[in-house]
């Protein structure tokens, strides 16, 4: 298996689980890498590291269900954090940036 093949695999099952807010362990298996490699690698590809990939999913699931009019404890929960306090985190972060 190639690097974007490796990589494109990763992104695949990210979007089906990035609810379970998988570790760098977790995806670094899907690849068939090194923690360390993986982290090198999907950051070269992607331009982005893997958590900040996870949150920037995360982010644009948790703002669908909030126009929905889920209320802030279930979009939390839903999106894989622990509270809203979590939610509330992620979303100044990113719409900081």
């Amino acid at each position: 298996m190639n690097d974007y093949e490796r990589i494109a695999k990763v992104i695949r099952f990210l979007d089906e689980h990035h609810t379970e807010q998988p570790s760098l362990e977790t995806l670094a298996e899907q690849a068939g890498l090194s923690p360390f490699h993986f982290h090198r690698l999907f950051a070269s590809w992607a331009g982005v590291t893997p958590k900040d990939f996870i949150q920037c999913l995360t982010f644009s699931h948790a703002r669908d269900l909030l126009w929905r009019g889920d209320s802030v404890m279930n979009v939390a929960l839903d999106a894989g954090l622990s509270g809203p306090g979590r939610l509330h985190d992620l979303c100044v972060n990113l719409e900081a940036a």
